[in-house]
């Protein structure tokens, strides 16, 4: 009889989002219309210039390793993207390329983390950094945060959370599953207390790019230069599969990063570095800005709609493409009201259950990353089921 697989890896659950799409295309394979608002991709298409790039470097044969920084071109456009959006001098050699933000995140949690050192993350959160912590033998030490703290960290709970064997927090804005970021000053506060902790702060920027209304981006290190920041291609920038993100390390950080890099990656894909060259490009990034005003739209509809589906919103989203909302409080679960909804009228969304366990029977995700006509049809059948 074979032995048995690690307990680590059994100890992880499923990913439910996409526990939830798995099922959902099987209906929609038995002839069942799906309405897919359970996970977290862009529905535009990949911008033709990007498309265009990477079929090039494929034809030119640029599908070798690259170094496993990434290539210096793409490391400048993002230095430059720094300076144009946010006003910041961030050299070269302190952005390092990745797969993924998952990617960046391995990294940083893998530099960052002893046995038994803890990390602080929000509850809610996205569900896979918890493994990436249980992953390198850290413990993940997840702070509950509600409507009152707008599902983000505050100083005043980061001091109050923070333990001794804490070493590293790490927090997103704007948020998954919330769709909620932090204000300038909440988020110096929240860096001063980590600071005064003599930890780590890690942020987490992929939505960075779709904010709404007033809501200016706002990047951790405009507040510190000691904040390990990660960041992708995969929202703003719509390349969900090319698997492309990168982190913007501190001063020092770079070379143990890098060597962490060779022997996990060795590099971040080839041709997906070339495409993204041309992410920057001016047509590239008005279309960019076009996309995030039609995700406004979306927004403005949902938000507006959402309560006939008997689900509220107790703190409306300012950036990301999701609505956490909250159950009506008669209803029982969240994982109930998920597979009836999905079964009896074909819409397939996320219970709170995924990201956490604070009140997560409550709520549900729901991604408004589809068009306005398959929104509206989605409504309709939530009106249908309401409870």
């Amino acid at each position: 009889m074979r032995r048995p697989f690690s307990k680590r890896s059994q100890a992880i659950p499923a990913f439910k989002a996409m526990a939830i799409l798995a099922k959902a295309n099987q209906m929609a394979l038995g002839g069942r219309d799906i309405i897919h608002l359970e996970v977290g991709q862009p529905d535009f298409p990949v911008a033709e210039a990007i498309r265009a790039a990477g079929i090039e470097a494929i034809r030119a044969g640029q599908t070798g390793y690259s170094d496993a920084n990434g290539l210096p071109a793409l490391r400048a456009q993002i230095s430059e993207h720094y300076r144009c959006v946010y006003g910041l001098d961030i050299q070269e050699r302190r952005i390092i390329l990745t797969a993924g933000a998952s990617g960046a995140l391995a990294l940083v949690v893998a530099l960052l983390t002893d046995p038994g050192d803890g990390w602080l993350l929000t509850d809610p959160g996205y569900p896979s950094n918890r493994r990436f912590v249980e992953a390198f033998s850290g413990i993940a030490q997840p702070c509950a945060v509600g409507p009152k703290e707008r599902f983000q960290f505050s100083a005043k709970t980061v001091a109050n959370a923070w333990q001794t064997n804490t070493v590293s927090l790490l927090l997103a804005s704007p948020g998954n599953p919330t769709g909620t970021s932090l204000s300038s000053s909440a988020l110096k506060a929240v860096a001063k207390v980590v600071e005064e902790k003599n930890g780590f702060l890690v942020s987490d920027e992929i939505y960075q790019g779709l904010e709404y209304g007033p809501t200016k981006r706002i990047s951790a290190l405009s507040v510190t230069n000691d904040a390990f920041v990660v960041n992708s291609f995969s929202k703003y920038f719509g390349m969900t599969g090319w698997r492309l993100g990168w982190v913007v390390a501190p001063d020092g950080a770079e070379a143990p990063l890098i060597r962490l890099a060779q022997n996990l990656t060795i590099c971040p894909s080839v041709p997906a570095q070339y495409a993204a060259l041309s992410a920057f490009d001016p047509s590239v990034l008005e279309q960019l800005d076009a996309q995030r005003d039609i995700l406004a739209e979306r927004r403005k509809l949902m938000l507006s709609c959402i309560t006939e589906t008997g689900l509220q919103v107790p703190v409306s989203p300012d950036g990301a493409f999701y609505l956490y909302a909250k159950l009506p409080e008669h209803f029982g679960s969240a994982d109930d009201y998920c597979r009836d909804l999905l079964e009896q009228e074909g819409v397939a969304i996320t219970p709170g259950t995924d990201f956490g366990d604070h009140d997560a029977q409550h709520y549900v995700r729901i991604s408004y990353a589809q068009p306005r006509a398959v929104l509206q049809q989605a409504l309709e059948r939530m009106v249908r089921f309401r409870p």
